[in-house]
């Protein structure tokens, strides 16, 4: 009787520490993705937006602009972006397509005058 309760102690010992080494080795895993999604901030979603050019800075790849609210916002031009800044000047209306702080696509919109404007003169 010892024998079978000391092999079954013995078993169940075993199948213990098993569990324990294969817990121990999925916690760092678990810690680390939770360290890699709190070091990468979620990044903003792209999103146009129309805006009135403020200014440009084709050596700093900035570009100000006016949006919708009337608040200035300042970009940093990436990507195909970079050649539109000088395509653009103050005054002019724009899409931008944004994404954290920087503009990822610059597009000069074209101005439109209603038939009643165009009537008037």
């Amino acid at each position: 009787m010892k024998k079978i309760v000391l092999a079954l102690a013995v078993a169940v010992a075993t199948a213990a520490a098993a569990n324990a080494q294969t817990a121990a080795s999925k916690a760092p895993a678990a810690k680390s993705t939770a360290q890699t999604h709190a070091a990468k901030p979620h990044a903003e979603k792209a999103a146009p937006m129309k805006a009135e050019v403020v200014s440009t800075d084709a050596a700093a790849k900035t570009i100000t602009v006016k949006d919708a609210s009337g608040s200035n916002v300042t970009l940093t031009a990436t990507g195909g972006a970079v050649a539109e800044l000088s395509k653009v000047k103050a005054g002019d209306m724009v899409m931008v397509t944004k994404a954290d702080n920087n503009a990822t696509k610059i597009t000069k919109v074209k101005e439109t005058t209603s038939k009643a404007h165009k009537e008037k003169k």
